[in-house]
């Protein structure tokens, strides 16, 4: 019985920890890492945001961590003319009345420079709910050093 008992305790460990997203995986994946502060791998948004300027085929993935550690996942894709989103909350255990996932269709992507903050907004967004606009990435400026914004 005992050998049965640690074969299930250590099943159910690895499910966990499969079932994890950590901002470490998530940096070996090559997906842009929102800390709340910190953010790793911009250079793989810029290159999306250049594609997006050359209207070709573009895909990111944005993973954003609530500061204990929850991730929200953003898997944005632009096929030339329309952005698409899917809202990944399936790993937050934050998230409250929000749905496990969620798909925006969206017209634009419009950047905005603040005065402490890079801000990227999603607009002209449908879905079933009447959302209009997404705020997609808030970068602050001390976080990215030579960061070139038009």
């Amino acid at each position: 019985m005992p050998k049965k008992l640690y074969f299930f305790l250590l099943l159910g460990f690895c499910l966990l920890t499969a079932c994890s997203y950590d901002s470490e995986k998530a940096v070996k994946n090559g997906d842009v890492i929102n800390m709340n502060g910190p953010i790793f791998n911009f250079d793989r948004f810029e290159q999306f945001l250049e594609s997006v300027e050359a209207e070709d085929t573009a895909a990111v993935r944005i993973a954003n961590y609530t500061l204990d550690g929850n991730p929200t996942l953003y898997n944005l894709s632009f096929d030339g003319s329309v952005f698409d989103l899917e809202i990944d909350r399936s790993k937050n255990k934050e998230r409250g009345d929000n749905p496990r996932k969620m798909n925006l269709s969206c017209t634009d992507l419009v950047s905005e420079e603040g005065q402490q903050l890079f801000i990227y907004t999603l607009e002209g967004c449908k879905q079933e709910s009447d959302v209009d606009n997404f705020l997609l990435l808030n970068i602050l400026k001390e976080q990215i050093e030579d960061h070139e914004h038009e």
